[in-house]
This record gives structure tokens, C-alpha cells and sequence, in this order.
């Protein structure tokens, strides 16, 4: 019986992808764990691996067309197979999206990555994003040809080979047809945007989340930092970052309190035996979580090094399926937008998440006086569900105790 090669969902987002890229043609044998294709979603960029071992009997795809989730990719037929001549796929047709209330003259509509004047929200892939500035092309002059007016790298491509186009002229809104609560820009809810809604409130609805705050004197780390980075700098050319020095510190927790680093599962709370620490990254249309493998076997060195190197990535698109899987725990940091504390929502189904806030001088008392220290105010969320309030504090006490006595996070 042939096989058939589905498009995998790569990431907890992707809702779609674009082959890019055959690696096999029609005719060709393949092993299974063999690189088949180039796929480009949302916010992953990479070779898949052939799901079986066979002969690629059809391509139900062309390159550079998108395809749905779970969408036939591929036929395969299994070593001692001969099948018939292959017969046209048809892929489901996407749905419809509603016509626009009021619209612009035909004549006015633009071609696929044609330059055109728009207004709300421009989403761009990473890929698409990352190419456009190697052709020297705005993007969000852009009519994107992808799921929800997403330009991709194609509509890039063709646009650097396109010659100048004239504007089109916006479409006019009539008196009756403005919406009657003033002027405002739509922007549908999809994609990225769409998936990170949907679980946000799932994570909401489902977990009984509680958040724990804490106050951390950073005046150790801040002089560790110093310390380190006038070493640093000249060796390896790079900054150790607070970030760098606060996921120490929590992979060195969760090893000692391993309710934290769980999940609930088919009504069974599993209490990980890795540590897979995720660090929030900001995207131009939403967030991705890029998983450091196995933190607590990993110095501060090779932790700084691996952010960075993800958090590349990240913008770049080019994050493979495992580094977008498989986290324990997730640390978010909105210190460097001047966020002083905030409520974050647990990346569902892990147990916790870690919510870092600014670091700055603040009044404390030392001793029975008033001093001035740089402190950072740490929220913890929890699923009580999974783990109960003493646990949890007991947690956020221990990173608090190894920021402010980083020497500890070396021994």
C-alpha cells in the first residue's frame, strides 16, 4: 500500500508551510530519516526527514505553493510496489475569505507582489523578511500572496525583479459604510496571531494559574557581570547578559525542585527528568519560545552562547522542529521594555513560568537602614493543579538565593 507524506505540524503555530525546496523528484528512491523537502512556516525553516523508506512515486505539491496542515505532500511506494502512472491530487480549496465591506474598482486590485499602499498590520515571515533586506525591497509595500495577505519569500523575489510599479489608490470609505465608532485599521485575526490567541486562552481557561512576586537585590550579579565580561570580551567577544546569568539560576532551581519542572498529561502530573529551559523571543507579528536542551548541564558560557545563537535564529526563521519543542520550563523578560512586573500565562502544558521585570536602583532597608540597591521583581506563574503553593514559593525563594549570592550558581 503506498504512502503518503502529510505536512507536519513543526511548531505549536504553524497552521500552514511552503515547500520551498524537493531534495527528491519523481522516481527516486528514499530512506527513511532522509532529508525529502525545505519547508517554510511561520517560524520554522528546515529539511524534513522522509517518514519511510521507498520510491517517490508522485509530488502532490509544486515548489513554492502552500499548503495546509496535515495537506498530501507526496506519494511513496514501499520497497516491492509498482504503482500506476500517477493521477492529478487535488489539494481542499482553502476557504473563502468574506468580501471586504467597501472595496477598490477592479481595475485598481494588485497582482501577486505587486507594490501597493496599505495600511493595519503588514505580516511578513521571517524568511521573507530576511530576504527582503539582502534585495533591498520593503515588504510592507507588499500585496502578500500567503494565508491571510502573509508575504512570503516569493513575493520578495518577485518583487526585486518586477519593474517600479505606480501606487494604487487606496480604497475610499463612503459616509455610509464608516464604521460608526471613528476611523480605526482591521486586522484579522490569523496565523500567528490567531494560534498564539488560541493558546493563551486555552492555557487561561484550562490551568488554575497563580502568580507568586519577588524582590531580588541584583548588586552581586551585577558586579559577577563585570567581572565576567572584562574576561569575556577580549576572549570570546561577547557580553554575558542578565538573562544569561537568570537562566543559570533557574535551570540550578528547577534540578532541586523538580515539582516545578512538570507537566500534566492524560490526568498524570510527569515530573521531568530533563531541564529544557525556553526563553521568550519577540517577533515582528508575535513570539516564539526556543528551547535551550539540557540548561543544567550547561555552563554560563555555553548558556549565553546558545540564547543568542536561538534567538538569531528566531528572527532569521531558520529554527528546526526540536528547538521549538519539548521545553519544561519558560522564562520571559520584558525588563528591557521598562516593565516593572506583570502576570505572565504558562506556555501550556508545562507547569510555570518565570516573568522578569526591570532592574533598577530602588530604596531598600539593609541592616536596619535605608539604601539604594538595583533590584528586579521576579513573577512567578503556577499551575496549582500541578503543584501547590509551598513548593512553588520554595522554588522562587531558591532563584532569589542564587541571585543574590551568584557564587553559588558554581558550585
Amino acid at each position: 500500500m503506498p504512502y503518503e507524506v502529510k505536512l507536519l505540524q513543526l511548531s505549536p503555530s504553524m497552521e500552514d508551510g511552503t515547500v520551498t525546496a524537493w531534495l527528491k523528484k519523481e522516481g527516486d528512491q528514499v530512506e527513511e530519516g532522509e532529508e525529502l523537502y525545505e519547508v517554510e512556516s511561520d517560524k520554522v525553516s528546515a529539511p524534513v526527514k522522509s517518514p519511510a523508506t521507498g520510491t517517490v512515486h508522485q509530488l502532490a505539491v509544486k515548489e513554492g505553493e502552500n499548503v495546509q496542515v496535515g495537506a498530501l505532500l507526496a506519494i511513496l511506494a514501499l520497497p516491492g510496489e509498482k504503482l500506476e502512472a500517477p493521477a492529478p491530487v487535488e489539494q481542499p480549496e482553502p476557504t473563502a475569505a468574506p468580501s471586504p465591506a467597501v472595496s477598490a474598482p477592479a481595475s485598481a486590485a494588485p497582482p501577486p507582489a505587486a507594490k501597493t499602499s496599505r495600511t493595519g498590520r503588514i505580516f511578513v515571515s521571517p524568511r521573507a523578511r530576511r530576504v527582503a533586506k539582502e534585495l533591498g525591497v520593503d515588504p510592507n509595500t507588499l500585496a502578500g500572496t500567503g494565508p491571510g495577505g502573509r508575504v512570503l519569500e516569493r513575493d520578495v523575489v518577485a518583487a526585486s525583479k518586477a519593474a517600479p510599479a505606480a501606487p494604487v489608490a487606496p480604497a475610499i470609505v463612503t459616509p455610509a459604510a464608516a464604521p460608526a465608532a471613528g476611523v480605526f485599521d482591521a486586522v484579522r485575526l490569523a496565523g500567528m496571531r490567531k494560534v498564539i490567541a488560541e493558546r493563551m486562552h486555552h492555557s487561561q481557561s484550562t490551568t488554575a494559574s497563580v502568580t507568586l512576586t519577588s524582590e531580588v537585590d541584583m548588586s552581586e550579579v551585577a558586579k559577577l557581570r563585570s567581572q565576567i565580561n572584562t574576561e569575556w570580551e577580549s576572549k570570546f567577544k561577547i557580553r554575558v547578559s542578565y538573562t544569561d546569568v537568570i537562566v543559570r539560576a533557574v535551570t540550578k532551581a528547577l534540578g532541586e525542585h523538580s515539582a516545578v519542572n512538570a507537566s500534566l498529561v492524560d490526568q498524570e502530573v510527569r515530573r521531568h527528568k530533563d531541564i529544557n529551559v525556553g526563553v521568550a523571543v519577540a517577533l515582528d507579528d508575535g513570539l516564539i519560545v526556543p528551547n535551550i536542551p539540557n540548561a543544567d548541564q550547561k555552563s554560563l558560557l555555553e548558556i549565553s552562547t546558545a540564547i543568542r545563537a536561538l534567538a538569531d535564529k528566531a528572527r532569521e526563521g531558520s529554527l528546526s522542529h526540536t528547538e521549538v519543542t519539548g521545553g519544561t520550563f519558560t522564562i520571559t523578560n520584558l525588563g528591557t521594555y521598562g516593565v516593572e512586573a506583570f502576570t505572565p500565562i504558562i506556555n501550556y502544558p508545562e507547569c510555570a513560568i518565570l516573568g522578569v521585570g526591570r532592574i533598577a536602583d530602588r530604596a531598600v532597608v539593609r541592616d536596619g537602614e535605608i539604601v539604594v540597591r538595583p533590584t528586579m521583581w521576579l513573577s512567578l506563574t503556577f499551575d496549582h493543579r500541578i503543584v501547590d503553593g509551598a513548593p512553588a514559593a520554595q522554588f522562587l525563594a531558591r532563584v532569589q538565593n542564587l541571585l543574590e549570592s551568584p557564587y553559588l550558581l558554581f558550585v
